[in-house]
C-alpha cells in the first residue's frame, strides 16, 4: 500500500510527458486556466514558444518544444496550490456572481444565458480550490458556493437564486479583503461599483 501511495505522489510531482500537446493539456500540466494560457500564447507573454503545428481544434506543440517551457513556468511560479488567491481572481469571481444574479433576476428566466453564465463561475472553483486557507479564501469560496452546489444541475430554481442573493450580499466584506492585499484594486473596483 505504502508503494502506491508514493507512486500517486510521483506522479502529482512528475506528471507523464507527451508527444504533443494543445492548450487544454498545457494547461492541466501547469494546474492553469485554459483561458490564461490563450491569452499568454496570444500575446506571446511569459515566453511562450510558438506552436510546431496549427490546426482547425487549435494549437499544437511537440512534447519537446514545450516542455523546457512548462519546466520553467513550474519553476518560477511553483506549485499554486496553497499561494494566496489574487485579488484579481476575488474581484473577477464577485463580478461573475453578479452576472449570476442579475441573470437569476430576470423573467422569465434565459436558459441558454444561465448555462453560460453558470459555466463561467464554475471556471473559478479549481482556481478557489488550490488557494491557500486564508480569509479573502474563504470569502471567495463562499462566494461561489452556490455554483458548486448546482454542478449536477439538480437544484430548485428558487432555492438556488435564494443562496446566490444571499452570497452576492457578502461583496462589500469581500472588496474590504481585496482592500488588505491590494489596495489600489480594490479602490478601482468600489468606485466603478458605486456608479
Amino acid at each position: 500500500m505504502g508503494t502506491d501511495t508514493g507512486a500517486a505522489a510521483e506522479r502529482h510531482i512528475a506528471p507523464a510527458r507527451r508527444a504533443y500537446y494543445g492548450i487544454a493539456e498545457i494547461a492541466d500540466a501547469l494546474g492553469m486556466n485554459r483561458q490564461l494560457i490563450t491569452a499568454w500564447r496570444r500575446r506571446g507573454s511569459h515566453g511562450m514558444p510558438k506552436p510546431d503545428a496549427e490546426l482547425s481544434a487549435g494549437p499544437v506543440w511537440r512534447g519537446d518544444t514545450i516542455e523546457p517551457w512548462i519546466d520553467r513556468v513550474r519553476s518560477d511560479h511553483g506549485d499554486q496550490t496553497g499561494h494566496p488567491l489574487c485579488p484579481s481572481v476575488a474581484l473577477r469571481a464577485g463580478r461573475r456572481m453578479l452576472r449570476l444574479a442579475a441573470v437569476l433576476l430576470e423573467e422569465p428566466i434565459r436558459t441558454r444565458l444561465l448555462n453560460q453564465v453558470l459555466a463561467d463561475a464554475r471556471e473559478l472553483l479549481p482556481i478557489v480550490d488550490a488557494a491557500a486557507d486564508d480569509p479573502l479564501s474563504r470569502a471567495v469560496a463562499d462566494l461561489v458556493s452556490p455554483v458548486r452546489e448546482t454542478a449536477d444541475g439538480s437544484a430548485d430554481l428558487t432555492a438556488f437564486r435564494a443562496r446566490v442573493l444571499g452570497e452576492v450580499e457578502h461583496l462589500s466584506a469581500l472588496l474590504d479583503l481585496v482592500a488588505v492585499r491590494a489596495p489600489a484594486l480594490a479602490t478601482s473596483a468600489r468606485s466603478e461599483h458605486d456608479v
